[in-house]
């Protein structure tokens, strides 16, 4: 507003410094002396201008503010991140405002939808007027089917209002084919142990698709202790950013299932570092088909000014298959074994009531997920594990000592070790390039 009221003033100063032609002066005020002075319409037709000129600003401001904000999805401001609010400030999202109501009375508005290089974002509300939108009962988006094939829900998040009428949804799906024009967005609901299936259809705009901002192979392999992890690439969208990579191929998978090795990865931690920042995490998930092992991260949107780039990959926790076993002998304190190149501590094996109890010290994050003592030859599962207790050294690391207990007692004892989970640390960072 104080760019159009200094625009305005100086249109003003414009008008009241125009020189009227003599004849036509003295036409205008022959045209009007049989009302009123001259000295006064001559003021008036400047001021006729004048607010002219105001109206015509004044219109044509409100019009464009009026079409901008015809194009944002209104009513998502605390629902969606940062990152989301400015792309709406901006009208980057596709207005659908199509709705299906359930038999129930339950309805789904789909007001809008944003794509992108790395997912379909759905921006829809559910209404009861019943007031008890928060049940159960509220329908389930299964999927965004396309001409081509169907694409997944990935992720959601919504919020209710304070009368339990309404829950305002962004819904993250997997980004649709650019060959797509019409997509359906199907719903279930479940009432009564029956199911309604739903439906609402909506073409997408191709001049609403935003597409990448930095899209780069990495194609870097991090080796640590027993574990490597594969970067593949990154995929960098005005919605997010995600790093792709894998842990084992389909080769590796089958051979580790053959040995009895097998792997199950449980987090990657990684941090994402722009023009030496940070950028917030989003999320990530792991999956296993046929190609391997993969595993994807999440984060915000990379800033616009981008200088620099990096992966700070901080470790890899994961879940092994041992079948390792460790003879331990009673009265033999602090015994070293080592699985995985991960350190354990057998403190000490007693007897106490017909049971045997093995005290050990491992780092924090390393579990016994599968354990069994053998005594005299004969497997003895885990009945429960008790004394727990946890020692910080000065360096930070964390080392948990607890005690095992197994309801049987013998001659000969054996620890068999048959899973373990653990984190390997890497704290390496690599540079992504920006070209």
């Amino acid at each position: 507003m104080k760019e159009i009221e200094k625009m305005l003033s100086k249109k003003k100063t414009e008008i009241d410094n125009i020189e009227v032609p003599e004849e036509f002066e003295s036409r205008l005020y022959k045209a009007l002396e049989s009302s009123s002075p001259a000295k006064v319409r001559k003021k008036s037709w400047k001021t006729v201008i004048v607010a002219a000129c105001i109206a015509f600003f004044l219109i044509g401001y409100n019009f464009n503010a009026l079409a901008y904000y015809g194009k944002k999805l209104l009513g998502y401001d605390q629902v969606m991140n940062g990152t989301l609010r400015q792309l709406n400030e901006l009208g980057k999202g596709q207005p659908i405002g199509k709705s299906y109501t359930f038999k129930n009375g339950l309805s789904v508005t789909l007001d809008g939808i944003m794509v992108d290089e790395n997912q379909l974002l759905a921006f829809y509300t559910v209404k009861d007027p019943k007031g008890e939108v928060d049940k159960a009962s509220n329908p389930l988006m299964s999927s965004i089917k396309g001409f081509i094939r169907e694409y997944n829900p990935e992720s959601g998040h919504g919020r209710i209002n304070d009368e339990n009428t309404e829950i305002t949804w962004i819904h993250s799906f997997e980004k649709p084919s650019i060959f797509e024009k019409t997509l359906h967005l199907k719903m279930y609901l479940t009432e009564d142990n029956k199911m309604e299936e739903g439906e609402i259809s909506f073409r997408i705009d191709p001049s609403k698709a935003m597409g990448h901002t930095l899209k780069q192979n990495i194609n870097k392999t991090i080796k640590e202790g027993d574990t490597k992890i594969h970067l593949e690439s990154i995929v960098a969208s005005p919605t997010k950013t995600v790093i792709h990579g894998k842990i084992q191929n389909i080769i590796e998978l089958a051979k580790d299932h053959i040995l009895g090795e097998r792997l199950r990865p449980k987090n990657v931690d990684m941090k994402l570092i722009a023009n030496g920042q940070e950028v917030e995490y989003q999320g990530g998930g792991v999956s296993t088909d046929t190609k391997g092992i993969r595993f994807h991260i999440e984060y915000d949107a990379l800033p616009d000014d981008l200088s620099s780039l990096q992966l700070n990959i901080l470790s890899f926790s994961l879940d092994r298959d041992v079948s390792k076993t460790i003879e331990i002998k009673e009265g033999l304190n602090n015994q070293q074994a080592e699985i995985l190149q991960q350190n354990i501590e057998i403190n000490e094996l007693y007897e106490a009531e017909g049971s045997t109890y093995v005290t050990f010290t491992t780092r924090d994050d390393i579990v016994l997920t599968k354990v069994v003592l053998i005594v005299d030859g004969e497997r003895i599962g885990l009945k429960e594990t008790i004394n727990s207790d946890l020692k910080k050294l000065e360096n930070g690391t964390i080392l948990h000592t607890r005690t095992l207990h197994f309801p049987k007692t013998g001659n000969k004892y054996e620890l068999s070790i048959e899973k373990m989970t653990y984190t390997q640390a890497y704290n390496k960072t690599i540079d992504i390039p920006l070209e």
